[in-house]
């Protein structure tokens, strides 16, 4: 009797590992396809929440492979729903991106053209103030070819579906923009009054 107790108490954790193995395993590949399916957007679009959701993931197959199944169970149950708040978080960012592309391809190729009048008419223009020094007006020339060469990055980047590199290229066009308007203060002509 005594033996079969002894027996019993040895082969009982076994029994238990066994039984864990399966909800574990079950759990991860859940965890596994969650993941996956969020993958795409949120790389892109909140890259460090996904980087916790995989770290998260591969403690929990660590445990996994260790034979810690309970902890792997436990780590690995709620990564669905942390996959799901992920995506959440990546779809609220796209649709912000979105919001801000769509002001700029809007507002964007306005303002370039505008820029392109004025410097067309400055270079046109016979009597130049003394500031407007041929090499100025052709920094600000190679200036403006670098605004267009970059707003048609952000274009093709937004066509190609990578709308945050849209943005950031826009965002330097904007840049670019700027400098040109405060450069523009001391090259232009002054208005007729």
């Amino acid at each position: 009797m005594r033996r079969l107790l002894v027996v019993g108490l040895l082969v009982l954790p076994l029994l238990v590992a066994g039984c864990s193995k399966g909800p574990a395993e079950a759990a991860l590949k859940a965890a596994d396809e969650a993941i996956a399916n969020v993958a795409p957007e949120a790389q892109k679009f909140v890259p460090d929440q996904f980087a916790t959701l995989t770290a998260a993931a591969a403690e929990a197959k660590a445990s996994f492979d260790k034979g810690d199944y309970a902890a792997a169970l436990a780590a690995a149950k709620d990564l669905p729903t942390k996959a799901t708040e992920v995506m959440t978080a990546a779809t609220a960012k796209k649709d912000q991106f979105m919001g801000e592309w769509n002001v700029m391809a809007k507002d964007m190729p306005i303002l370039v053209a505008d820029w392109q009048k004025k410097l067309d008419e400055l270079i046109a223009s016979k009597k130049l103030p003394k500031t407007a020094t041929p090499e100025r007006i052709e920094e600000v020339k190679a200036k403006f070819a670098e605004v267009n060469a970059t707003w048609t990055k952000a274009t093709e980047a937004f066509n190609a579906g990578d709308i945050k590199g849209a943005i950031e290229n826009g965002a330097t066009v904007k840049a670019s923009i700027d400098w040109i308007e405060g450069v523009w203060a001391g090259i232009a002509p002054a208005a007729k009054k």
